[in-house]
């Protein structure tokens, strides 16, 4: 411990066991690891049925939060206002193969060759809460179940209307998740379908006390047109909600991890309590007490960058002029669009902390040391990119080297010297035809899906429309009509330079 009583060892420690990734799944949050972002609160409301966000930004944590009895009690505990103790949950779609209460994505697009994609989603809903609320339903195979719901639509409403009227005569709901939806299909016209056909039950499912339907939708398809091409969809475009990670959430996630993680989280939140008059308060879950950081610590960032200064050099250099470390580094980890994956903030906070212990700092973060935390940040988002957007690397591979901001037509002239259109759509070709289906826990097969614009786009320049593309996922911004640029967290990857900027990996 250091002389001012920091517990520099332990918080060390902590910050190293950050884990190397956070994949995809469908498990229960650890309840330790449990942060729960004030700022969520409407996308967490079992009242609203669309939830937008980026990779990274928690759609599936939360959806996998919400299936759990005790990450509900969790939040129940610090946003009551939700009743999410009133809620029983079930899974409509996610990335598992082996998930009985939804078909696998193979079986939807069996299904949707004979079906109605909104009769598809009826019946999965159907299906599982029937089982679950003793109404018999004679059916044993996906497909008998899709049938009757098609052939006897009467019958399916009367059923869950009968479902849901028993439940809201109890006080109870119960909550159907779906996540994933660009993994129901191997091509976007597939995908397409079957998003129309699930919103519109969604929309549908709004009129029922008793059961709700939650959608999280990636960017792309809740901004394709043409999924919302049904009568009054605009009840739901107009109410989704954003999954979006202020400052303040950045940190506060950080000094949860740090205040509830390891044997010696205890050391650090007495040490807090006894210079910042922090109090603790555990909260029980499934035989582990949790400690949720006050309200305070998550809102005031005055409070949040003393606390950082006790560990961190305050400011990204030798004097202020380089800037605060507290602001330098979520500016520094943004997209194009200002928005900071909370995976990239922690990465980059963990490997800043390992090359300041290397380099022999007595602080927990050195500025150089965060400086080439964020380069390990960018190497790991990008790769987070090409997982969801598998072209993303064809895209910038001809940009190395490229110093931003430049003329956008500079960027159109390296793709079109390089074949990038046409190796994209090569690739595309090349994986129409898989050799095997994927049969694990997780679908980790994932077909190659060409950028969302160029799939419906009858632009002569197709370039043009590739950097709207990459505008729309936040990988560039434009600066003006002629200028575009490209954040730290994209371009140090990608060995795009900058002047004065954090040096690209080369």
């Amino acid at each position: 411990m250091a002389a001012d009583g920091f517990p520099t060892a332990q918080v060390r420690q902590s910050l190293d066991e950050l884990p190397e990734t956070m994949a995809v799944s469908t498990a229960e949050p650890n309840p330790s690891e449990l942060y729960v972002v004030l700022g969520h609160e409407r996308a967490l409301d079992p009242d609203s049925s669309l939830v937008v966000g980026d990779r990274g930004t928690g759609k599936s944590f939360w959806s996998a939060a919400l299936n759990s009895p005790v990450s509900r009690t969790l939040i129940h505990a610090q946003l009551p206002r939700l009743h999410l103790d009133r809620v029983q949950t079930s899974w409509g779609f996610s990335v598992s193969t082996r998930n009985e209460d939804h078909p696998s994505r193979r079986v939807l697009q069996r299904l949707q060759d004979r079906f109605a994609p909104e009769d598809i989603w009826r019946a999965v809903v159907l299906r599982q809460l029937a089982a679950r609320y003793a109404e018999e339903l004679p059916v044993e195979t996906w497909d008998d179940a899709v049938a009757l719901v098609a052939d006897n639509p009467e019958h399916e409403e009367q059923l869950l209307n009968r479902i849901s009227s028993r439940l809201a005569a109890e006080g109870k709901r119960h909550l159907v998740v779906f996540d994933a939806i660009d993994r129901t299909g191997s091509d976007w016209k597939t995908i397409r379908k079957l998003a129309r056909g699930l919103l519109q039950l969604c929309l549908d499912l709004k009129g029922q006390p008793g059961i709700q339907a939650k959608v999280f939708l990636r960017p792309d398809l809740w901004e394709d047109r043409a999924i919302w091409q049904f009568p009054d969809s605009s009840k739901l475009h107009h109410g989704r909600v954003v999954l979006e990670w202020r400052r303040t959430d950045l940190f506060g996630l950080l000094w949860h991890w740090l205040c509830n993680h390891g044997d010696e989280a205890e050391r650090y939140r007495d040490w807090l309590h006894a210079k910042h008059r922090l109090p603790f308060k555990p909260t029980e879950a499934d035989g582990e007490q949790v400690y949720p950081i006050p309200t305070k610590l998550r809102q005031d960032e005055d409070l949040q960058q003393a606390l950082l200064h006790d560990m961190a050099t305050r400011y990204m250099g030798t004097n202020r002029r380089r800037g605060r470390t507290y602001t330098w580094l979520p500016n520094h980890l943004a997209d194009a669009k200002g928005q900071v994956s909370p995976r990239s903030f922690l990465i980059a906070v963990r490997d800043a902390q390992r090359e300041t212990r290397a380099e022999g700092h007595a602080e927990v973060l050195h500025w150089e040391g965060i400086k080439r935390g964020v380069q390990s940040a960018s190497a790991v988002r990008v790769q987070e990119l090409r997982e969801d957007y598998p072209w993303i690397g064809t895209v910038l591979a001809p940009l190395n080297g490229q110093t931003v901001p430049c003329r956008s037509e500079e960027i159109e002239q390296r793709w079109q010297e390089a074949g990038t259109l046409q190796a994209i759509e090569r690739d595309r070709l090349a994986t129409l035809s898989p050799d095997a289906q994927g049969n694990g826990e997780i679908d980790d097969e994932r077909f190659y899906l060409p950028p969302h614009a160029l799939a419906f786009a009858s632009s002569e320049v197709p370039e043009k429309t590739l950097i709207q593309e990459l505008q729309r996922i936040g990988v560039i911004r434009r600066i003006d009509d002629e200028r575009i640029d490209i954040p730290d967290l994209f371009r140090v990857a990608a060995a795009i330079g900058r002047r004065g900027g954090v040096r690209p990996i080369r």
